[in-house]
Formats: structure tokens, sequence, C-alpha cells
């Protein structure tokens, strides 16, 4: 009866921490933008992608060839510093080398997931073109 009682204690015991190790990161921003990052800078491109908006996941091989992993794995070690939501969007901030990178986010069938895209159809908004004669 006590080694009944003893199997049955290890086995709660070891499916708790199996459970744990597999912890379900769509449900913070931060835990989403994290794992982004470890995976990116890991090389586990479509990883990446299956916690990406569907538009940044077309990006994210040009992203990989282009820029150093260097700089996703220096990202990924500072670790997350700030974590900021609104509704279905949030902002979560990394401690960079001495700066900060800021990681958008939105929620996609109720899960959060990287939104690099949105950002940088911010970023290349096109100027009016002046010209003078």
């Amino acid at each position: 009866m006590m080694a009944a009682k003893n199997t049955f204690a290890w086995m709660v015991l070891t499916m708790g921490l199996l459970t744990s190790c597999g912890a379900d990161v769509s449900g913070t921003p931060t835990g989403v933008a994290e794992a982004f990052y470890e995976e990116m800078a890991a090389g586990n491109i479509e990883a990446a992608k299956s916690l990406s908006t569907p538009e940044t996941a077309e990006m994210l091989d040009y992203i990989a060839a282009t820029h150093c992993t260097e700089m996703f794995h220096m990202i990924a070690e500072g670790g997350a510093s700030d974590e900021r939501v609104n509704d279905d969007s949030a902002r979560v901030r990394f401690v960079e080398g001495g700066g900060f990178a800021t990681v958008p986010l939105v929620k996609v069938d109720g899960e959060w997931r990287v939104d690099f895209a949105t950002m940088m159809k911010g970023y290349m908004k096109p100027e009016p073109v002046r010209v003078l004669l």
C-alpha cells in the first residue's frame, strides 16, 4: 500500500515538472516575445514563424538572412524588461547592449503573435516628394 502511494506521488511530481517545462507561451506577450527571440537566435526560423503574425512570418527568412544571429542572441540573453498591454496589442521591451529593443505583438485568433510587419510598414511610409524648380 505504501509503495502504491509513493509511486502515485512520484507520478504526480513528474507530470508537474514535465508540464512546467513545456509552458504555454501563448498566454503572455512577454512569453511569446522571449520564445520568438530564442528561436531566432537558435536559427529555428520555422518555430519563430509559428510565434509571428502571417505577415511577419513572410519576412523572417529575409530578416534571418540579413541580420546577424548575434543580435538575436544579445536580445534573447538580455531578457524582457517591460510589458505594456492595450487590449489586443502589446509591446515588450528587452534590454539590449545598454539600450532597448521593443517588440510589438497582436492577438491573432486569441493568441499573442510578434508583429514586426506592422512596425516596418510604419517606418516605410512614403514621404512626399518636393520638387523645386
